[in-house]
């Protein structure tokens, strides 16, 4: 294999893993398992128990495969693609982009650093130190003066690195053709990152109660 068909599938691969799988996990993450704390502690502590009925080993099994090495792949060839961003030159004639351009490479790398602490104060402490991650453990974390801004950051920039890379996916993938068809899609993107945020702090505020 050529290095520039290497590029180019790794470039592909890339995209395809911000969307399959670790956007399909960040969208039950955030708008199915930790919204039901919106019907209250008692509702997400069903949603914790239902998930912990997996036996451990075939739980973290899954996490490992279907999550954290595509996570890992996706941000360690991030970091990668980073290095060759021009980001100084960014705003072009489509100045709107220029700044999504630049403001996605930017939530990468917060994003990246957000979700390692993330796993590691809530799934390892849960399969390596016997912690029952449920209402109580993370009202816990969204009431501590570090833990909370950290939380809202982070998930802020993950939202905003997901939903505004559905569009830049598209025109990896060639879905959207023309200077219209992006638009448009980064439009519906731009909405989806204000409903998933709009979603996130409601239940930051829920766990605060």
């Amino acid at each position: 294999m050529t290095p520039e068909r290497r590029q180019f599938v790794l470039r592909r691969l890339h995209s395809l893993s911000g969307i399959v799988p670790i956007g399909v996990y960040l969208v039950f993450h955030i708008m199915l398992a930790n919204a039901s704390v919106l019907a209250g502690p008692a509702a997400f502590d069903r949603t914790a128990a239902a998930i912990g009925t997996l036996p451990g080993p075939t739980l973290l099994a899954v996490e490992v495969f279907f999550v954290y090495l595509p996570l890992l792949f996706h941000g360690l060839y991030g970091f990668v693609r980073l290095a060759d961003a021009d980001l100084a030159g960014s705003p072009r004639q489509d100045w709107i982009g220029g700044y999504l351009y630049t403001l996605q490479r930017i939530t990468g790398v917060i994003a990246f650093f957000f979700i390692g602490w993330h796993v590691y104060t809530t799934r390892m402490q849960y399969y390596f130190a016997g912690a029952e991650v449920g209402y109580q453990f993370m009202r816990g974390l969204m009431t501590s003066p570090v833990a909370f801004p950290i939380f809202v950051v982070g998930t802020l920039a993950s939202v905003f690195h997901f939903t505004n890379g559905i569009w830049t996916f598209c025109i990896t993938w060639g879905l959207t053709p023309g200077v219209h068809a992006q638009r448009a899609v980064r439009a519906i993107s731009l909405v989806g990152c204000a409903a998933m945020s709009a979603t996130a702090l409601a239940i930051f505020m829920a766990f605060r109660a």
